[in-house]
């Protein structure tokens, strides 16, 4: 009954116990979530954190590593025969690998717990003027350093963009190639824009259409405007200089008449 309650609990929680659990990446409100894998777990400080070696033994003695050094219970990691391993308030330090194995069986089982966040998606699309520059953030951390890269339309970006207009670079959380920026910008660099994370086996992306716009893209519809407001002008002109010939005629015939 103990056990049963403790799973219950981690669910209620938000955090599920086994893999294909997922967390919301937060911040943005497009949202999104991050799936667990069989090997890969998420930690949410503060929350439980739970670690099932064997799904289909439910007494066993199970031995529990973690980055090599054995797991010893207490108030806060407590070790269930049905091979689960629980800890009940999830702390930076529980970052790391675990292994388990039966004290009966040689094959061994391997999770890697780490801490993921992506704060906020990528705009659905960007604008930008030919010439200006474009710039890109994966606003993604993590523990241990997630590997972030970008694709321009499914390709690596470093094969679509010349690297003397392109820059890689750490985003503010201090992750490698979080940032893109390309200066300055051509046509040519319109495109779906896609940051591919990678923690452990678990990966993420998120993408956005770059759309480039002719440099004098802006002046189009003022340009436009000057167009009407010359063509107004030129039958203006062309109606008064009618009118004033009408005028003009109309006056010599009166003229004409009256010396007759």
């Amino acid at each position: 009954m103990k056990i049963l309650s403790v799973f219950i609990f981690s669910c209620i929680v938000g955090i599920c116990l086994g893999a294909g659990a997922s967390i919301s990446t937060g911040g943005s409100s497009s949202g999104g979530s991050v799936t667990e894998t069989e090997k890969t777990r998420l930690l949410k400080r503060g929350h439980p954190l739970s670690l099932t070696c064997s799904p289909n033994i439910t007494h066993a003695t199970t031995l529990w590593e973690k980055d090599g050094k054995e797991i010893i219970e207490s108030e806060r990691i407590k070790l269930f025969s049905n091979t689960t391993l629980y800890i009940v308030s999830a702390e930076e330090g529980d970052i790391g690998e675990y292994t388990c194995r039966h004290t009966n069986l040689l094959e061994t089982k391997t999770f890697v717990v780490v801490e993921f966040s992506l704060q906020k998606h990528l705009p659905k699309s960007t604008t930008v003027l030919e010439n200006d520059k474009l710039s890109l953030t994966c606003q993604v951390d993590g523990n241990p350093h997630p590997i972030v890269q970008w694709l321009k339309d499914g390709e690596p970006v470093q094969e679509s963009v010349n690297s003397s207009r392109l820059t890689l670079s750490e985003n503010e959380a201090g992750i490698s190639n979080g940032s893109l920026l390309i200066n300055p910008v051509m046509k040519s660099d319109s495109g779906n824009y896609l940051c591919l994370i990678t923690q452990s086996t678990i990966q993420f992306n998120t993408t956005t259409d770059v759309r480039v716009k002719d440099i004098y893209a802006a002046l189009w519809p003022f340009l436009g405007i000057v167009a009407e407001v010359i063509v107004l002008c030129i039958i203006i002109y062309i109606h008064e200089r009618r009118r004033i010939k009408k005028n003009f005629d109309a006056s010599d015939i009166d003229k004409i008449s009256e010396q007759w």
